[in-house]
């Protein structure tokens, strides 16, 4: 049996974009402006489905090149009250742990299927109450944003107060999270449309 494929040379296999390009990106500036609210920072007020929609949209926003869309809809939140993920809204309003769960799913949902999410959110309830979890989470996702898409990237410390079996699963989600975001972005970067 002979042979017959064609050689692969050096330039085969460079890369079409260096790194240093893509840290230097557009994409990239945008992705590290993502700031989300602490849970203190939250409306203290409650607000409708529609309302809710468009604040979780737009803190998302950074986020929009590497997530898929739509990143929350009505009917989303409908199924997330449905399964138990996110409590009823009371009077057709969500208050702050309402807002800060679907802040969470819409991140945890883009690496895990839903069933995975409301288990973590199980496990992670059973260490911590809602404003110390979801700050945690939103920690290690800039953190580990910034590390990512930097070019030292430098190891993100845990911001655990105590790190325990749970802050370890929600790190390991937020860091598979962060990992598909550096692919789909850098893929976008060059050409790539899904």
């Amino acid at each position: 049996m002979s042979d017959t494929s064609v050689s692969i040379k050096p330039e085969d296999i460079q890369p079409t974009v260096l790194p240093d390009a893509f840290i230097q990106s557009d994409i990239v500036r945008k992705l590290n402006t993502l700031s989300l609210p602490r849970y203190d920072q939250l409306p203290n007020v409650t607000l409708y489905r529609d309302q809710v929609i468009e604040y979780v949209a737009l803190w998302m926003e950074p986020l929009s090149l590497c997530v898929e869309q739509p990143i929350i809809t009505p009917s989303m939140i409908n199924n997330y009250v449905k399964v138990g993920l996110v409590p009823a809204p009371v009077k057709k309003q969500y208050g702050r742990e309402q807002i800060a769960r679907l802040i969470a799913i819409c991140i945890f949902k883009q690496v895990l299927p839903i069933a995975a999410v409301q288990a973590l959110f199980n496990i992670q309830r059973l260490s911590y109450d809602a404003p110390t979890a979801f700050d945690y989470v939103v920690d290690q996702l800039e953190a580990s944003i910034r590390s990512a898409f930097s070019v030292e990237q430098t190891p993100v410390p845990d911001t655990a107060h105590q790190v325990t079996r749970e802050s370890l699963l929600v790190r390991s989600a937020v860091s598979s999270f962060v990992s598909k975001a550096y692919l789909m972005s850098y893929l976008k970067f060059n050409g790539f449309n899904s």
